[in-house]
């Protein structure tokens, strides 16, 4: 409980967001919350010195935050006005028969549903005309949620549009930058464009999504903490050589962090990846442990309170538990030392403790994701460095995008041989939520110092 208190408040905070579903009154979702951490606080209390003060300083903290999030799940829905606003676009997708766009306003992100025929460009400034549309309540939780959907992308409420006058798109922001990227990497070979907008711009290509999706990797085109991780890492790598101090290293390996993220679209699963990444840097320079599950679990809490409809978002949800079983095992096997193998069970873990969620949404989990993610991992943490330098320079574009491809071939060949798809089921979901939460059980149970040094997460700190 010493080393990972954020993770009692975030497993509490959970179970109340969750029972929103069901319990519409602020005041018992905040009762559910403090049951839940009062049961936690139980089970896993520490022994030592302090203990009393830690309790008691969780407990408060919880309630601190139960109020806030009840007070955002229950606050009433904006109210139907006629409205004129200029705004600009930061995201447009498909979305049922037409396109919808999310327009950043100075009144909030607001929803605008436009026909398919017409095209925009991301950081386009519009001028919008209409009537504010709160969203529909939805009573029966086994139908689609559009409120909860769109909620947790930030979005406000919905704006049918009676008008709307169109900028220019050529204005210097951070959306317009990645419409820019987007726009020079569409003469790159196919294969070879689809990576390059996946990891600079967040944008997906259909194909490509699709064939990930079957091969149980999708995650690998979501901007999250693999390829937070990866740009860290190489900015920290370039740097490391150099004369610089650890603490002006942290300071620059930090502004190119949060500038990728930025560029590529802010998702969710990255801020969470950067703002864990963050706390380690922070604690390498105060020369402080890190330990890997707490920051992960701050980390969530943080968003969490920000935006309690981030839990809706499928994205952010696999982030998380994924983030928190990779770190939960990774303490687990350096601090019980076991052989080099055991790293493998990782991947399988993970693949477990998501599978409630994406077979949920999804339908199914591939069963050759088990196998793939063990090659697919080593195999693009060095080909997205790789890829993005060939597009930079200009050269080998053609042979990098065969190389892809035939990991495309490898890839559907491992298909062919283990094509089966395990579909959604109850008691299976049951068993992975058990086997996850029996995992967090194992790291707040631990009476040892389980946590990950700093420099054994590359943060090390200098005299």
């Amino acid at each position: 409980m010493k080393n990972s208190p954020a993770l009692l408040i975030l497993i509490a905070i959970s179970f109340e967001i969750a029972c929103y579903n069901f319990v519409k009154n602020p005041l018992f979702l905040v009762l559910i919350s403090f049951i839940v951490i009062s049961c936690a606080c139980f089970i896993f209390r520490a022994k030592g010195k302090n203990t009393r003060i830690i309790t008691l300083t969780i407990l408060f903290l919880t309630i601190l935050c139960s109020f806030r999030i009840a007070a955002v799940l229950s606050a009433p829905p904006p109210e139907t006005a006629k409205v004129e606003l200029p705004g600009v676009i930061t995201m447009s997708s498909a979305f049922g028969r037409g396109h919808a766009l999310i327009v950043q306003t100075g009144e909030g992100d607001y929803l605008v549903k436009r026909p398919k025929d017409e095209n925009y460009n991301l950081g386009e400034a519009l001028s919008l005309r209409g009537w504010i549309k709160p969203f529909p309540v939805i009573d029966d939780n086994s139908k689609f949620d559009e409120a909860k959907f769109w909620k947790s992308k930030g979005v406000r409420a919905e704006l049918a549009v009676s008008s709307i006058e169109r900028g220019t798109s050529g204005e210097a922001n951070l959306h317009s930058i990645r419409q820019w990227i987007h726009d020079k990497i569409k003469s790159i070979p196919n294969t070879l464009r689809g990576y390059l907008d996946a990891m600079w711009t967040g944008l997906r290509d259909a194909e490509l999504n699709e064939k990930h999706q079957r091969w149980g990797t999708s995650h690998l085109l979501a901007v999250s903490g693999f390829h937070v991780g990866l740009i860290a890492g190489l900015i920290e790598s370039i740097f490391y050589f150099s004369r610089f101090r650890f603490r002006l290293r942290g300071i620059i390996s930090s502004i190119f962090m949060w500038m990728y993220i930025l560029i590529s679209g802010a998702a969710p699963s990255a801020i969470r990846a950067a703002f864990m990444f963050q706390t380690g840097i922070i604690a390498g320079i105060i020369g402080r442990r890190v330990h890997a599950v707490n920051s992960v679990a701050v980390a969530a809490t943080a968003m969490l309170l920000y935006s309690p409809f981030l839990f809706w978002n499928v994205g952010w949800r696999l982030s998380v538990i994924a983030a928190l079983t990779i770190t939960a095992l990774t303490e687990i096997i350096l601090d019980k030392k076991f052989k080099p193998w055991t790293w493998s069970i990782i991947p399988p873990a993970v693949t477990i403790t998501t599978y409630p969620v994406v077979s949920s949404v999804f339908g199914s989990v591939p069963v050759v994701g088990v196998v793939l993610n063990l090659i697919a991992v080593p195999f693009f943490a060095f080909a997205f460095p790789f890829i993005s330098i060939v597009a930079f320079i200009g050269v080998l574009q053609n042979v990098t995008d065969a190389s892809l491809r035939l990991y495309g071939y490898i890839a559907d060949f491992f298909t062919w041989i283990l094509p089966w798809r395990v579909p959604y089921n109850t008691f299976l979901s049951m068993f992975c939520v058990l086997f996850f939460y029996g995992l967090m059980c194992s790291v707040l149970k631990n009476r040892e110092e389980l946590g990950v040094r700093s420099e054994e997460l590359g943060v090390r700190s200098e005299e």
